[in-house]
């Protein structure tokens, strides 16, 4: 076999391994950790036969490498915890961002782009078709789960994270209504889609979910050629909130007096244990080990808030390096919309935006098949 050779299987491998990923993300952890280490080795073996990094060149990675150096950097406030946040280094944040720079070089053709999009979305179905299933019958079919304080999970372990799930899925349906590159009887099949994850996450009763859902679809609304349509939906969206009894009684939940107030404790907690190491953190992974120290709220180990959380454990460096890379990623692509109008590029952007304004009140960067999902998702983007 010729060089020329292997390097088409090992790369036709490597996207079907990827598509493979994007499938299994909501239903097995293992899977993915499996997908992943083989895809990475796949990886390793093709830049050996053919060293090219060109993607490499785009000026989005010098704020990744700054972001993972401070992670690094922040292992020397980690004391005993030194092992822990070593592991945590390698094992979380930087198989992320290979992931993230996986998809990148491998899913950059708008023909591969099309057919994650469209496994994504087929997935999507399955866990709303999942979500319905276990509302009527107590338990999810995919992975045997009951339901948590009578809200529906599907196969996640809690009704936020099938809520952060959902947010791209319904993002992506709702915005590909409006290509007009589709045939009339796609579009059809999309609004029908929209429709059933709509009703999905309506169903988690998140109201971080929601709250990203709608983000993603002021978006839409502002950056939309069609604006008269994207207000309707944005409207329908709020008129389903209040008209439904149990929907309505929800959202009101917010505004109640101490309604959230475990919340907001946390927040205060969290904020103090920045203040005694802003800018290298406690180090990474010991969120969980310092927080008793702060705050004596029973059960709770995270901050319910990402970027609150990367602060305190990573510092404020790491922090910024981590938005800068995000924000130079969807600045460029949102300039690459105006000039062409994809519409596709659109519902990346807009998708992204709602699960960065979801993380506001969520910690999902630290579930290992959300956090995949938003590093997948965001390799999707900047090879767009």
């Amino acid at each position: 076999m010729n060089k020329e050779k292997a390097l088409i299987i090992l790369d036709r491998c490597l996207e079907f391994l990827l598509y493979l990923m994007i499938f299994f993300m909501p239903i097995s952890k293992a899977a993915i950790e499996i997908i992943f280490t083989l895809s990475f080795f796949l990886f390793v073996f093709k830049k050996i036969l053919k060293p090219d990094f060109e993607f490499l060149k785009n000026p989005i990675h010098f704020f990744l490498l700054l972001f993972f150096g401070f992670c690094a950097l922040s292992l020397s406030n980690s004391g005993i915890y030194f092992a822990k946040g070593l592991k945590t280094l390698f094992s979380k944040w930087l198989e992320n961002i290979l992931i993230f720079i996986l998809v990148e070089d491998t899913l950059n053709t708008p023909k591969r782009l099309r057919n994650a999009v469209s496994i994504f979305l087929a997935t999507s179905v399955l866990i709303g078709i999942d979500t319905i299933f276990q509302q009527n019958r107590g338990i999810d079919f995919l992975r045997q789960r009951p339901l948590v304080a009578g809200r529906p999970t599907a196969s996640f372990e809690n009704q936020n994270s099938l809520g952060t799930y959902l947010i791209p899925g319904t993002l992506l349906a709702i915005i590909l209504i409006f290509s007009q590159q589709l045939k009339k009887q796609y579009r059809y099949i999309l609004f029908f889609l929209a429709g059933f994850l709509s009703i999905s996450l309506m169903l988690t009763f998140s109201r971080s979910a929601w709250f990203g859902f709608a983000v993603g679809l002021f978006l839409f609304l502002f950056l939309s050629l069609d604006i008269k349509k994207a207000f309707i939906l944005i409207c329908i969206f709020i008129v389903i909130l209040i008209s439904v009894p149990m929907l309505r009684q929800r959202v009101l939940h917010t505004f109640v007096p101490h309604g959230d107030a475990q919340r907001f404790a946390l927040i205060f907690s969290t904020w103090n244990m920045i203040k005694d190491n802003p800018f290298l953190g406690k180090g990474l992974g010991t969120y969980m080990d310092y927080f008793r120290k702060y705050a004596t709220i029973p059960g709770i180990y995270y901050a319910h808030n990402d970027y609150l959380q990367i602060w305190a454990e990573s510092g404020i460096f790491s922090l910024l390096s981590f938005l800068l890379f995000i924000g130079s990623i969807l600045y460029k692509a949102i300039e690459i919309f105006i000039k062409n109008r994809d519409i596709l590029l659109l519902g990346f952007i807009c998708l992204m935006a709602g699960f960065l304004a979801h993380n506001f009140f969520e910690i999902q960067l630290y579930s290992l098949q959300l956090s995949a999902l938003f590093w997948f998702m965001l390799g999707l983007l900047a090879a767009k």
